[in-house]
């Protein structure tokens, strides 16, 4: 599948998986996109955590008690590390994580698997950043930004409706 229509098919898959394993290569490219993605300062503030273990699966699916993340055969966790950049430090890690998802989102499509982006489901519910680390124990400076599930869907989806190109996008003049 070539970009434009990995940019197309990719959706937010919010419903239960099919149980086949999403194999390790896959896994692996689908990663290497999210290391390939631009980072302020070249500080890659991003990481990522792969978990195909069942148990730890049903864990982090205890969690967050959401349909997508307990039956994914594969789950991505986004890891971000605040780190500032410059004579204002400023911190860049949202951004760098940002890009970071959005390449594996683009990868996992263009695989032809569904996924769904959980910022909200894991950065906005208080005490699971603090459940994550002590499961799978991610460092004290480090945020699990997005839990991301990676499978076959039961039920496939497609992109909702966007908004007209011309009502988002100006040329020249605002």
């Amino acid at each position: 599948m070539d970009f434009f229509e990995a940019v197309e098919k990719r959706y937010s898959y919010r419903g239960e998986f099919e149980s086949t394993p999403v194999p390790r290569e896959d896994l692996i490219k689908i990663v290497t996109a999210g290391t390939k993605a631009p980072s302020a300062g070249n500080l890659q503030t991003q990481s990522f955590l792969i978990i195909t273990d069942p148990v730890t699966r049903a864990a982090i699916a205890e969690i967050f008690n959401h349909k997508g993340i307990s039956t994914a055969p594969a789950l991505i966790l986004l890891v971000s590390r605040r780190q500032e950049l410059g004579p204002n430090k400023i911190s860049f890690e949202l951004k760098d994580y940002g890009a970071a998802a959005e390449n594996i989102l683009l990868a996992a499509a263009a695989l032809g698997y569904a996924t769904l982006w959980t910022d909200g489901e894991t950065s906005m519910v208080s005490g699971r950043q603090e459940k994550l680390a002590a499961l799978l124990g991610i460092p004290e400076d480090h945020s699990v930004r997005a839990v991301v599930p990676v499978g076959i869907p039961k039920t496939p989806g497609q992109q909702p409706p966007r908004k007209p190109f011309d009502e988002l996008v100006k040329f020249e003049k605002y």
